[in-house]
């Protein structure tokens, strides 16, 4: 016979085992599942969102097509070996701002099927695609022009379609491994089970105090 599960016991096992600074009853610091929805001893959808936000998704991208990459040593992004960016400025701008657009905490919480995820897809691929071949110039996609620094493209020459594909693949990966999360709403019920739970745990229901006459007839 199985015993059952008591979380008093589970709250009491990992008191006096917290590090400074670091509120954490319920052991969630031994728990990486966890550690998304819960920092600081405080969860509310507030702290849970502003972690699982998807602008660090791309931030990251921002620096890839930057051509910048991680350094552990020195904690800070620095350029690749080569020196040389993925994309230029005005390709790397109009490839952010619409994915900012599109990857936001509204896009995660929200409750999406196969289908409708696919139809997305399809409306990124072609948004992507057609953004590319009408800019190829200014996105530096084909040589320079006699008017591109006055901003007059021609758009001639041969693309440089390997990195053109390069930079879309980048683009489609990150678009749907995100909405993924939001496929039939498992992000949102993923938090908010995540707090009810917590809340559960933490909760302790105040002593009932009796009446005068139970007091008098010692009930």
């Amino acid at each position: 016979m199985q015993p059952q599960y008591n979380p008093m016991q589970e709250q009491q096992m990992y008191q006096g085992q917290q590090t400074p600074g670091y509120a954490d009853p319920q052991g969630y610091q031994n728990n990486p599942a966890m550690m998304p929805y819960y920092s600081g001893g405080e969860m509310n959808v507030s702290n849970v969102l502003d972690q699982i936000n998807p602008q660090m998704i791309i931030d990251n991208l921002d620096h890839s097509l930057k051509g910048e990459i991680f350094n552990k040593e020195s904690g800070m992004w620095v350029i690749n070996p080569s020196g040389k960016p993925l994309v230029n400025n005005n390709c790397r701008g109009a490839v952010i701002s619409y994915i900012t657009g599109l990857l936001t905490n509204n896009t995660t919480m929200a409750i999406i099927q196969p289908k409708e995820l696919s139809g997305i897809m399809d409306s990124v691929i072609e948004t992507i695609t057609r953004t590319f071949v009408v800019n190829l110039e200014e996105f530096g996609f084909v040589p320079p022009g006699p008017g591109y620094d006055v901003g007059q493209y021609c758009n001639q020459g041969t693309p440089d379609t390997a990195r053109m594909t390069q930079v879309a693949n980048m683009v489609y990966s990150i678009v749907f491994l995100t909405l993924s999360r939001a496929l039939k709403g498992m992000e949102s019920k993923k938090v908010f089970s995540s707090l009810s739970m917590t809340d559960n745990l933490n909760y302790s229901p105040p002593p009932q105090q009796g009446n005068w006459m139970s007091k008098m007839f010692g009930r």
